[in-house]
C-alpha cells in the first residue's frame, strides 16, 4: 500500500469527506480492518481566505509548497508516496506545489484531471463548472479540464456566482445546508443550461460539482438529472469533484 498526503482542512467539512471515503472504498476492496495509510495535514483555513481576499496568491503558493514538500520528505517529513490537494479553489496556487513534487520525484495527484477522467468515463464532454468564484471566474481549472479534451461552457451571471460563493463560504463550510440554497443551486444550473439550449449549444452533457463542498446541496450525485419545463428538457450528469479525487487517490494509494 501507498502513503497518502492530503493538504485539508479548506474547509474541514470537505477534508472529513475524503477521509470517511477513502478509508471506507479502500476496507471495501482490500477487506478485513484495511485502512488507508494516509497523512492528512489539515491546516487552518482563515489565513488562507485572508489571503485569498487581499489577493496574495503568491504567499499561497508558498504555503502550499512548503506543506507539499514536508508531506513527501523522508528525512525531515512524512514521506508519502503522493499528494493531493483537497479543495478545488486552492488548486489555482498548486504550481510551485508540483514543481516540488517533481524534484521529490512525487506526484500532485491534480483534481482537474481526476474531474476530466470521471466525465470521460461517464461519455461527458460538454461540462458546466460550478464552483467558488475564484473557480467560476479564473481560468486555472477551465484551462485543465480543456487539457484533458472536455468543452467548458455555461453562462453564469455575476449575481449568481457571488450568491453561490456565498453558500459555499458561509454554509457549507460550516456544514450548514439550507433548503433555499439547494432550489437556488439547481434553479442556477436549470437557466443556464436552457440559456445553452436557447443558443443552440444543445445543453450540458455534465455539471462539474467544482467545490468540494457542493455535494451537500444534492441527495445524490450519482444519477443522471433528468428535468422537462416549458420549453425545455433537461438532460445532464452531475460530476462529484471530492469523490473524482477519492476515487483516483484510492486507486493509486492499491496500485502495487
Amino acid at each position: 500500500m501507498k502513503k497518502i498526503g492530503i493538504i485539508g482542512g479548506m474547509s474541514y467539512e470537505s477534508s472529513a469527506h475524503y477521509y470517511v471515503g477513502i478509508n471506507r472504498e479502500i476496507g471495501r476492496r482490500a477487506g478485513g480492518h484495511t485502512s488507508a495509510d494516509m497523512v492528512l495535514r489539515s491546516v487552518n483555513f482563515e489565513p488562507y481566505c485572508q489571503m485569498m481576499d487581499e489577493g496574495k496568491w503568491i504567499a499561497i503558493k508558498d504555503e502550499l509548497a512548503a506543506e507539499a514538500r514536508h508531506l513527501v520528505d523522508k528525512d525531515t517529513g512524512d514521506g508519502c508516496d503522493f499528494v493531493a490537494i483537497a479543495t478545488n479553489t486552492i488548486h489555482k496556487a498548486a504550481g510551485k506545489a508540483e514543481q516540488i513534487l517533481t524534484c521529490y520525484g512525487k506526484p500532485l495527484v491534480h483534481i482537474g484531471d481526476c474531474i476530466a477522467d470521471a466525465c470521460k468515463a461517464a461519455g461527458c464532454k460538454r461540462v458546466a463548472l460550478l464552483g467558488t468564484k475564484v473557480t467560476m471566474t479564473d481560468d486555472f481549472l477551465k484551462e485543465r479540464l480543456r487539457q484533458n479534451g472536455l468543452e467548458v461552457v455555461g453562462d453564469f451571471d455575476e449575481s449568481e456566482i457571488n450568491e453561490l460563493n456565498r453558500i459555499i463560504f458561509d454554509e457549507l463550510c460550516h456544514g450548514e445546508v439550507k433548503d433555499e440554497s439547494q432550489i437556488a443551486f439547481l434553479n442556477m444550473i436549470l437557466c443556464a443550461d436552457c440559456h445553452d439550449i436557447d443558443n443552440g449549444g444543445g445543453g450540458f452533457d455534465a455539471v462539474i460539482l467544482g467545490c468540494t463542498e457542493l455535494a451537500m446541496l444534492l441527495e445524490d450525485t450519482s444519477e443522471i438529472f433528468f428535468a422537462t419545463d416549458s420549453k425545455h428538457k433537461h438532460h445532464f450528469c452531475f460530476i462529484d469533484s471530492t469523490q473524482a479525487h477519492i476515487d483516483k487517490l484510492v486507486e493509486m494509494c492499491l496500485e502495487e
